[in-house]
């Protein structure tokens, strides 16, 4: 952890400066985590917003829009751009516009009434009935389960330490992290929502390889909650772990679709659901 007052050594877009008053008297600078809202469009269109640490926002709308259910592959992305003046947007640094392939393009009425059911039925009640479940499960694809030895399992939380910098930087903010069956880290990113690091990490796959995910392992800073199951699941991640908790519905929605989900995870210790 950095010491009080001391500014990052590399300044990084998701850091913001503040004043604060320490415990026994006087002030000094610190160091606090950006949340900015982000505007995610599809071909124009507004799709979304989204409260997010700035940096990787092309890998975020990416990522976003694939965990959703409106695309399923690379090729669905003809290009992921931040808006480029103000006639698109009034505020282009905080705007992505996502353009899809015509091939693309003809499907997305049809996957964005079936994201926006699933979205109304997940705000309205939580995600609950039996059919609401089978509807968000249908752009699930098949998981090829692999097998991993839990000492490495529970040595990758060390490894995304690590590298996280703007954790470092304010003890405050989620990451996820894409790792090889081998242990070997392939890339990171930081949110202040473990959802959008998720999304950022995915998005990122999608953008530049490796792709498809199928055979890696995810490993989240937060708790394993049904959201963050749900989009490694789509990805077709085989073995996801969380440094917190699994609820119920994401140990049930793993074990059904064959993925190895471990909750608690650190050095010595992690618990595998079954």
């Amino acid at each position: 952890m950095h010491l009080a007052g001391d500014p990052p050594t590399d300044r990084a877009p998701g850091l913001a400066e503040v004043r604060v008053e320490r415990s026994g008297g006087g002030t000094e600078r610190d160091w606090v985590v950006v949340e900015e809202p982000l505007q995610i469009r599809v071909d124009g269109e507004n799709l979304a917003v989204t409260l997010r640490t700035p940096g990787a926002d092309r890998e975020l709308a990416a990522g976003f829009v694939f965990t959703e259910g409106l695309v399923d592959a690379p090729e669905d992305l003809a290009s992921v751009e931040r808006a480029r003046d103000v006639i698109e947007s009034s505020h282009p640094e905080n705007t992505v516009n996502v353009r899809l392939t015509a091939a693309a393009a003809r499907e997305l009425p049809r996957r964005r009434e079936h994201a926006a059911r699933a979205f109304r039925a997940v705000a309205a009640c939580g995600v609950c009935g039996k059919k609401t479940i089978d509807s968000l499960r249908q752009t699930i694809p098949p998981i090829a389960p692999i097998a991993v030895p839990r000492e490495l399992v529970e040595s990758l939380p060390g490894r995304m330490r690590a590298e996280q910098r703007l954790f470092a930087d304010t003890g405050g903010i989620h990451a996820a992290a894409l790792f090889e069956p081998d242990g070997r880290l392939v890339s990171l990113f930081e949110d202040i929502g473990r959802h959008n690091a998720v999304d950022k990490l995915v998005g990122h796959a999608l953008l530049n390889g490796p792709w498809p995910l199928a055979g890696r392992i995810i490993l989240t800073s937060g708790r394993a909650g049904f959201e963050v199951v749900q989009k490694a699941l789509r990805a077709a991640v085989p073995v996801l772990a969380a440094v917190g908790a699994a609820s119920s519905l994401s140990v049930e929605m793993a074990r059904e679709a064959g993925m190895t989900l471990y909750s608690f995870v650190g050095p010595g210790r992690g618990n595998r659901h079954v």
